[in-house]
């Protein structure tokens, strides 16, 4: 799927890369070369974003494991609050 997704996300961000895609009558070629699986091809030929969604959606992503707590016996909330400053002594 990474490799899907770096296609998507430098589809989206290249002008040229777009016209590119959407004239080629060859497209199947060009995404082959790309190392993708057959259904990742075939989700990305079909340009069907409920098809290629569901790819996505089978997998757990590198953010959502991300966002987990690190640390579920940290009793203080996140971020964790300051340390009081100290009084000074005299």
């Amino acid at each position: 799927m990474n490799k899907l997704g770096n296609f998507l996300s430098e589809l989206a961000i290249n002008p040229q890369q777009q016209l590119a895609f959407a004239r080629d009558n060859n497209a199947s070629a060009a995404i082959a070369k790309l190392g993708l699986s057959k259904e990742e091809q075939t989700a990305v030929e079909s340009k069907s974003n409920a098809k290629i969604a569901a790819i996505f959606a089978s997998e757990n992503t590198p953010l959502a494991i991300l966002c987990a707590d690190p640390n579920p016996e940290d009793p203080y909330p996140d971020p964790d609050p300051q340390e009081p400053p100290e009084e000074p002594s005299e």
